[in-house]
């Protein structure tokens, strides 16, 4: 009669596992990688809310105003941190420079989660009014 002999069946089974352990790894990739992906999908709406917030504000306020501020979103956000960091203008563009900064600000906004032991973030930088000083 025609059979596989116990040799034959070893062989088959360990190469299935090798092959299994291929496979897990390539899932285990790709959960690390989904996981990443709607973490940065949660931050870019956290971002993009918090940057609405604060242009209401600035409209509110007639401009910006220099400091720093920062809080814990509010669940089932609270993973996710953010920061507002908002400094004069400093670079140098020549004769337009004294005139760029009486009037804008530079504007840091990021919003910070931690992730399998790393912190990671997403910011965005911008330009925006000075108010005015009375």
């Amino acid at each position: 009669r025609r059979a596989f002999t116990l040799v034959e069946l070893l062989v088959a089974v360990a190469v299935i596992a090798v092959g299994m352990v291929f496979v897990l790894g390539a899932l285990s990739r790709c959960m690390t990688a989904l996981l990443t992906a709607q973490k940065m999908v949660t931050a870019t709406s956290l971002i993009n809310q918090k940057i609405w917030e604060i242009d209401l504000a600035h409209q509110q306020n007639n401009g910006s105003e220099e400091g720093a501020w920062g809080d814990v979103f509010a669940a089932p956000n609270e993973d996710f941190n953010w920061t507002q960091n908002v400094s004069g203008f400093a670079a140098d563009f020549g004769n337009d420079t004294v005139l760029i900064q009486e009037n804008l600000n530079e504007e840091v906004v990021k919003v910070v989660w931690k992730q399998a032991r790393v912190l990671k973030d997403i910011s965005v930088t911008r330009y925006v009014k000075r108010k005015k000083q009375e």
